[in-house]
């Protein structure tokens, strides 16, 4: 498998989510390139236009295309706006429409690109990994990876993709209730009040189930919870593994 690496605005800007992901597909002998993208939009220019929000995401769709690949991505947010758009692009009339928007960039989308989110990817080598660590790890997936349900790669109500994954390569899970509460990201700036509470109640939650840090796998999750840090390590899963290897 061949895959077009999309790390994300915030994930480029973080980088260490970024960085890891790629040393740990890269570990695993996993074909994996960087390339031209740009931003998938997130929700607010899909709101705004839904014609620019899908024409944005066919460009790195027909990026992975030409290079004969799929699409892997770190962000929880990319990855559902990617798939979304691949989705919506199997049908021929809006693929039609929006390839006259793209032809003003020279390119055409034809269809048959497939979106993952890493975890889906490094899942399938989990009996190739096998880390050397005692810590006891609370697996936060955040809300945007498992919803909506077609797109999610998970059981929104009941998932455990995540810490059946950590379980295999060798790390202790915790009961952790709070596993796909949403860390209210979106609510820094409208909300700092109310963004603080929720990430906080976050980490409270991992504490009180006796974790010694939490692995995410959203970097704008990432981002929240360190913010409101409260004494206990938040690291991207991918940054956890390649630390303990």
């Amino acid at each position: 498998m061949k895959l077009a690496f999309f790390p994300g605005c915030s994930a480029k800007s973080s980088a260490e989510y970024a960085i890891s992901a790629l040393q740990l597909m890269k570990k695993l002998g996993i074909d994996v390139f960087c390339s031209d993208f740009n931003c998938c939009g997130t929700h607010i220019v899909e709101e705004y236009n839904r014609d620019i929000w899908l024409a944005l995401n066919a460009r790195n769709l027909s990026i992975a295309e030409e290079e004969g690949a799929d699409i892997v991505t770190i962000c929880p947010a990319c990855y559902q706006n990617l798939k979304k758009a691949a989705i919506l692009l199997e049908d021929e009339s809006v693929r039609r429409n929006v390839n006259g928007v793209l032809a003003s960039v020279g390119r055409k989308y034809e269809g048959g690109v497939s979106v993952y989110h890493v975890l889906e990817i490094v899942k399938e080598f989990a009996g190739e990994i096998s880390v050397n660590s005692n810590l006891r790890v609370a697996a936060y997936y955040g809300c945007q990876i498992l919803r909506p349900p077609e797109i999610g790669i998970d059981n929104a109500e009941n998932p455990s993709i995540f810490e059946d994954f950590l379980k295999k390569v060798g790390f202790k899970l915790v009961k952790f209730k709070a596993k796909s509460d949403c860390c209210g990201g979106t609510l820094l700036l409208s909300n700092p009040e109310g963004f603080k509470s929720r990430s906080k109640s976050i980490l409270d939650e991992a504490k009180k189930s006796g974790a010694d840090c939490v692995a995410t796998l959203c970097p704008l999750c990432q981002f929240s919870l360190e913010i409101v840090q409260n004494g206990i390590e938040v690291l991207p899963f991918t940054s956890l593994i390649v630390q303990n290897l």
